[in-house]
């Protein structure tokens, strides 16, 4: 794809893989939130009451549509779960929170 459009240059490339990478990632964890949620027979409006925001915003966080990372949290605790965020370096891969 990259040759197909020659005058984008090599930081905007960059910064079209890393938002899609973050999409891609944000749409997993949106899956599994759903898949844990459902484990548990909740229903999104369960949920949403749990975690105090709408059903349609839990709608919206299972689409992969994942904008704060609190929230992420807070909707995982609600399920009995727990998100961790690290950083990765070349090989070295710390736990941050």
């Amino acid at each position: 794809m990259r040759e197909s459009q020659p005058e984008v240059s090599d930081a905007a490339w960059e910064q079209r893989k890393q938002a899609a990478r973050a999409a891609t990632e944000a749409y997993v964890l949106g899956h599994h939130l759903r898949e844990i949620r459902e484990e548990q027979g909740l229903t999104q409006a369960q949920v949403a009451g749990s975690v105090g925001i709408s059903q349609a915003r839990v709608s919206q966080i299972e689409r992969g549509e994942i904008h704060n990372l609190e929230t992420m949290r807070t909707y995982a605790a609600a399920l009995g779960a727990k998100i961790t965020v690290s950083i990765e370096y070349g090989d070295r891969i710390v736990g941050a929170a």
